[in-house]
């Protein structure tokens, strides 16, 4: 079920033990942010199984920040299911995790060392860029 938060009111709470709401805010710094339950469940599962931590390079997004910064029309990130992360774990292996703990659609991006992450209901994908 996707959820919606406010910064200000709800930006320090835990999703789970290793994730808060304020880690998924729009970098354009709105105060609305939505968020997927299946989507934390397959971080916090990531987290645990590599023992390491993840940062959310980028969570929920606007439309008009998913413009912005050049991000697909139809983008995961607007409906609240969809990060882009890194840790301290080889991308392909970190991609191959996520697709093990629930991920569905997953996008490698060597070039600036991160993967995708969403929990779309259709088909798995698995894109490297």
């Amino acid at each position: 079920m996707v959820r919606e938060y406010d910064i200000n009111k709800d930006g320090d709470t835990k999703l789970s033990e290793h994730f808060k709401v304020k880690e998924f805010q729009c970098k354009d710094g709105s105060n609305k942010i939505l968020l997927d339950d299946d989507l934390i469940e397959v971080l916090e599962s990531l987290r645990q199984f590599i023992g390491k931590p993840i940062t959310i390079l980028s969570g929920y997004r606007t439309q008009n920040y998913n413009i912005k910064c050049g991000g697909a029309s139809n983008s995961y990130h607007c409906k609240g299911m969809a990060s882009d992360i890194r840790a301290d774990v080889p991308l392909t292996k970190l991609a191959i995790y996520s697709a093990m703990m629930g991920a569905r659609g997953i996008g490698i991006y060597s070039d600036q060392n991160f993967i995708h992450v969403d929990t779309r209901e259709d088909k798995i994908v698995f894109k490297e860029k």
